[in-house]
């Protein structure tokens, strides 16, 4: 269709990407990896007229999923193991697209991973109050869980923290009982 018209070819392209089911996770003592199905369908569009879909593929990914701990945050790092791409429409277009499974794989190292892990390095914070933090972070994989150990670090006396929380509360309620008296 595109080689008919020539009109298409200096048409601008769009990938549409749809996750066609939930990742599938998996934890072993090797560590933890992600497995991602997903539809890319390339689009040619045509000004002033409707998309024409070029193809339609199925995408196949698996990553290596690191866990840590990076101050009050648990986060993890992703890494792309595994890539394969193939058509949803033939066979001899799935063989077309051997070739290309290299640069997309290199291609998605280079611009999507780093996207998603700019994205989860911020991680979770884990709420813990004001002057104790974690130290000696460990993260421990086994088959089918995740332990995640720390010890903790008080920066000021646990006195303090008790003597400073409960002077905060007075504080509020002196503060409640002034604003309900005015």
């Amino acid at each position: 269709m595109i080689y008919t018209n020539p009109a298409l070819v200096d048409a601008p392209l769009s990938l549409q990407l749809a996750v066609n089911s939930p990742p599938k996770t998996s934890i072993k003592t090797s560590g933890a990896t992600v497995v991602m199905t997903a539809i890319v369908n390339v689009m040619v569009l045509p000004p002033g007229q409707p998309p024409v879909q070029l193809s339609s593929m199925t995408m196949e990914t698996k990553f290596n999923a690191k866990v840590s701990m990076r101050g009050k945050r648990l986060s993890v790092h992703a890494d792309l193991r595994r890539f394969k791409i193939f058509s949803n429409q033939s066979a001899l277009e799935s063989l077309a697209l051997i070739p290309l499974q290299a640069p997309l794989k290199t291609m998605l190292q280079m611009s999507v991973v780093p996207l998603i892990n700019n994205w989860t390095k911020r991680g979770v914070r884990i709420p813990l109050a004001d002057g104790v933090d974690f130290i000696e972070e460990v993260v421990e994989y086994h088959n089918g869980f995740i332990v995640i150990g720390a010890n903790l670090h008080f920066s000021k006396g646990l006195r303090e923290m008790v003597v400073g929380s409960s002077e905060m509360e007075q504080q509020t309620a002196n503060s409640t009982a002034t604003t309900s008296t005015a």
